[in-house]
């Protein structure tokens, strides 16, 4: 399979509708509805629309806005509450929810001036690395309908990927923005922990997830970062909108093993990875092969710990916060068994996890005091098939394969760090290949910095995907 290259440019990013909005060639409204168009047009193929909120944006579009996002299309993840509009967080069990008040990113989102005309689809409870759920089925990634778009944000990433939107809300618990940037060869920045408006109180270890966007191009990235940081004086210094290249030469470890077993990725993802490393020698920078620095099996060993006692405390915790009991009967196969599996991961268990991950945490953030860059592979195979990490599948089945496939992502959240996964290349069946960078935390700035210089040197936004309704 061959990718699609443009032979001049593609459809408008985020920062060209910015442009024409404020020169008067476009109008929001316009905006809007040719976005609803491309929607309705490519959704029956891809399904990522989790609940449409066409007519709301159609309103908004006709009212006036201000923020730097003012009037720009673009999609919300159906777990982030926006007030009378339905939030399922992809499961079943909630599809009558109707939350009574906006989520704090939501409202961030609204004061930058964006647009959402839809809540894209993710996997049950945001649960999985691809998003398929007995809710509304899986969604499907518009580079091949045969496999995944990734998971929990892979319903926006298909639309982004497919020229639906310039960009989409996100989230991020355990790598979710990444993992659906990386199928769909898109640009997916997980923030630092207290970045983000919204996040201010998030100071702890078990404060996994943040909030973001997947977008093609890094400019678009960085322009919603900088919308919808915070500017609480008590957090992160808030970051400029970057827009210049690094200037410097950078010390960059690479590892690229699989953390549980210590297998090599596959074979695409070795090649994408060489590629990598010979591009950043090229540019100046200084990259050595590194060894984790803390021991993989037993950390992965933690992680499925944590993650079973977790989920089977927090799912209680989530039906007293909304005031709908979820029932283990009413969940799929798969999370009902990930339950069970925290049942049975006593309070003790529990706690000594967490005190172990913390010293996992601490020997990661040691090794990049010593270094600018961490450098992996977002994942480590080609994108799944739909089904090989399906609802109907338990959890024991898919535990170790998926922790395999996603398991270079999560040290990050727990680390409270920012880690970006940026589209340097294609598998041999010519799917979108990911590489994360990961730094120090509030190191947003450099991140963004080093993919505006791969980007320059790749171009990855001029490949599009045979399913494509961009402009």
């Amino acid at each position: 399979m061959t990718t699609k290259l443009s032979t001049g440019p593609v459809s408008s990013d985020m920062m060209d509708m910015r442009e024409a909005l404020a020169s008067g060639r476009v109008t929001a409204r316009a905006l809007v509805d040719r976005a609803i168009e491309r929607a309705e047009a490519v959704n029956p193929q891809l399904n990522f629309i989790a609940w449409p909120t066409f007519e709301r944006a159609r309103t908004q579009a006709g009212e006036p806005r201000s923020g730097s996002l003012a009037g720009i299309p673009t999609l919300i993840k159906d777990m982030l509450p926006e007030k009378g509009i339905p939030a399922s967080f992809g499961s079943a069990a909630l599809r009558d929810f109707i939350p009574p008040d906006d989520a704090p990113y939501a409202r961030a989102i609204a004061g930058a001036g964006a647009i959402s005309i839809a809540r894209s689809a993710m996997p049950e409870l945001g649960l999985n690395a691809v998003t398929e759920s007995p809710l509304l089925g899986p969604t499907r990634n518009p580079w091949n309908l045969d496999y995944s778009p990734g998971g929990s944000s892979g319903g926006g990433a298909a639309a982004v990927a497919a020229g639906v939107v310039p960009v989409a809300h996100a989230s991020d618990g355990l790598g979710s923005i990444r993992h659906g940037a990386a199928p769909c060869g898109l640009v997916g920045l997980k923030p630092s922990r207290g970045r983000n408006a919204g996040e201010e109180a998030f100071r702890s270890i078990a404060d996994l997830t943040v909030n973001g966007c997947v977008s093609r191009t890094v400019r678009d990235t960085a322009a919603w970062l900088e919308a919808t940081q915070t500017h609480d004086p008590g957090c992160l210094p808030p970051i400029p909108l970057v827009t210049a290249p690094v200037d410097h030469r950078l010390r960059i470890h690479a590892y690229s093993r699989v953390m549980r077993t210590g297998a090599l990725p596959d074979a695409s993802v070795r090649r994408v990875f060489g590629e990598a490393i010979a591009l950043l020698d090229r540019l100046g920078h200084t990259v050595a092969d590194a060894e984790l620095p803390f021991e993989g099996p037993a950390a992965m060993e933690l992680l499925g710990t944590i993650t079973e006692g977790m989920f089977s405390r927090r799912l209680g915790m989530l039906s007293q916060a909304i005031g709908i009991e979820i029932k283990t009967e009413d969940l799929e196969h798969r999370s009902a068994t990930l339950v069970a599996a925290g049942e049975a991961v006593g309070d003790a268990e529990f706690a000594a996890a967490w005190t172990a991950m913390e010293g996992v945490v601490a020997a990661y953030l040691g090794r990049l005091e010593e270094i600018d860059i961490w450098m992996t592979p977002t994942l480590s195979t080609e994108i799944p098939r739909i089904g090989v990490f399906g609802p109907d599948i338990s959890w024991a089945d898919q535990k170790d394969p998926l922790i395999d496939y996603a398991g270079y992502c999560w040290i990050d959240n727990f680390a409270g760090t920012p880690a970006i996964s940026l589209p340097m290349g294609f598998s041999d069946n010519g799917l979108p290949v990911g590489m994360q960078f990961a730094t120090r935390p509030g190191g947003e700035a450099l991140l963004l910095a080093l993919a505006c210089q791969l980007e320059a040197a790749i171009e990855w936004q001029h490949h599009i995907p045979p399913i494509w309704v961009g402009e």
